[in-house]
């Protein structure tokens, strides 16, 4: 049974596909692109939808339908070019955009947005048949199920996800083999597209200062200014620094920013966002507040607000989530069922999940659809844990902090040079020389071959020279160097199938 698992909210559709039970792949719904951008452009027949209508969202907005999955169920219309549509309407588009590629599943699940209405999700899933489109759940929910399956926590987290339309916190907790969504705040004044507003006030302020020219005067100007968004913030990510072009029939200037510019453009907002986690986590028992929290991509992708938040939980788990010294909990202490957390109670670590976690985790529960042990239709609060696929499942791949390098190639470089396809930071790991190691397809098998003087460890042994490696096999490199995990089919044609 194939499953087609899609992640919506209101900036982007994105899918992963695959057996039920294994280890499913990104599908790519706007190729080359793999996220088809929920943007529809009004002024041409038939309507255009994703990356032509974001060309067009700052130069012509008048003409561009975005942000309507929250108006599901309501009267909000757009109007341009002889078009008239409703947001049942658009994601009517939306579904016929994405058939072609749907058509092929036996099963379909949605993770949407939390901020959506029973009544809104039940919609949206009614508005995809006659494809099999069985359930949905919220993208916290899913989001979570993501991070327990990588060990990220274990009783109670944060979660924290955003998109066009609003910027939404989540408090989660596991209980008997389910996630329950106990708690759920969204703010629409923190969307991402009141950052990108920021942003963009900001880099036109600049170039007044710098050229004496304002940007938003002249909308081909400012589309381009847009358009470079995703790499300004992926700059910032990185702490490089960056040189954006502005673009204009009659003129080209240059702006060079800093990453602790864009995170200062972003302050405000960063400071509202902990304000309001600070609210929610204020509001948990303290023996059962969050010693973790979660991030999309999309959240963490926010300039400045990852590196708040881990100021933030710090010392609020030192504060809550301990007894006085000279008090004990005795119920707890008699079923010993806490001793497992006294070594990790100060690990609060903040997670940013990679791009497809949250449509990972609604693949994993779509045969519980499909064989009714979930019912069809939307799961608001509560879902089960689905399995974990086993470590043989799926392609062969290095697994690092939630997230998967496909062993696309017959030779894989792990080490700290930019030229590897899998890279280190050498500021934050030392210890990984240029080329560390490489793992080897010999149309067998994958091979690690050490190639550094720190040495290299399968499975917390040092490897000499080469070793085969099997499913599920660790690869550290150096003795306190990063640690990634060798995952997948490693028979002879796994590399070809893939």
């Amino acid at each position: 049974m194939t499953i087609l698992a899609l992640d919506w909210n209101a900036t982007r559709v994105r899918a992963v596909g695959g057996l039920a039970g294994d280890y499913p792949l990104p599908v790519p719904l706007d190729p080359p692109d793999l996220d088809l951008a929920l943007a529809l452009r009004l002024d041409t027949s038939p309507i255009e939808m994703g990356r032509p209508a974001l060309r067009q969202c700052r130069s012509a907005r008048h003409m561009v339908c975005r942000d309507f999955l929250s108006h599901l169920g309501d009267a909000t219309q757009w109007q341009g070019g002889g078009h008239v549509l409703d947001a049942r309407s658009a994601c009517e588009l939306v579904w016929s955009k994405l058939t072609p590629t749907a058509s092929t599943a036996d099963a379909i699940v949605l993770s949407v947005p939390s901020y959506l209405q029973p009544r809104q999700a039940e919609m949206l899933r009614r508005v995809g048949t006659p494809l099999p489109v069985l359930g949905s759940m919220p993208t916290l929910l899913t989001a979570a199920i993501a991070g327990q399956a990588e060990g990220y926590w274990e009783r109670s987290v944060l979660v924290i996800d955003v998109d066009d339309h609003a910027l939404t916190l989540g408090w989660v907790n596991s209980i008997s083999n389910k996630v329950h969504l106990i708690e759920c705040r969204s703010f629409t004044n923190l969307g991402v597209r009141h950052w990108h507003e920021r942003i963009l006030n900001a880099l036109a302020d600049l170039c007044i200062r710098q050229h004496r020219r304002d940007p938003r005067d002249i909308p081909q100007a400012e589309q381009s200014l847009y358009d470079q968004l995703g790499v300004l913030t992926e700059a910032a990510l990185k702490r490089q620094a960056i040189q954006l072009g502005i673009q204009t029939s009659q003129w080209f200037k240059h702006l060079l920013v800093h990453p602790e510019e864009t995170v200062r453009f972003c302050q405000a907002l960063s400071r509202q966002t902990i304000q309001e986690a600070e609210q929610l986590l204020s509001a948990c028992p303290a023996t059962e507040a969050p010693r973790s929290i979660l991030l999309t991509q999309e959240a963490g992708r926010l300039p400045g607000l990852v590196d708040l938040l881990r100021g933030l939980v710090m010392p609020s788990a030192s504060a809550d989530t301990r007894l006085p010294p000279n008090e004990t909990n005795v119920h707890e202490a008699d079923l010993g069922e806490d001793l497992m957390f006294n070594e990790v109670e100060d690990r609060i670590e903040v997670m940013v999940l990679p791009a497809e976690a949250p449509a990972r985790s609604a693949h994993g529960l779509g045969q519980f659809f499909h064989a009714n042990i979930l019912p069809r239709g939307h799961l608001e609060t509560i879902a089960p844990l689905p399995a974990v696929p086993p470590v043989d499942a799926g392609p062969p791949r290095l697994h690092y902090l939630g997230r998967d390098h496909l062993l696309r190639e017959a030779n894989c470089a792990l080490g700290s040079h930019f030229g590897c396809p899998v890279c280190f930071d050498k500021a934050e790991h030392p210890e990984v020389a240029p080329r560390h190691c490489d793992i080897v397809w010999d149309g067998h098998e994958f091979i690690l071959h050490n190639r550094c003087r720190e040495g290299t460890l399968v499975n917390d042994h040092p490897v000499s020279a080469s070793i085969v490696l099997r499913p599920g096999d660790t690869v550290r490199l150096g003795s306190r160097g990063p640690l990634v995990r060798f995952l997948g089919r490693s028979r002879a044609g796994a590399l070809a199938k893939h």
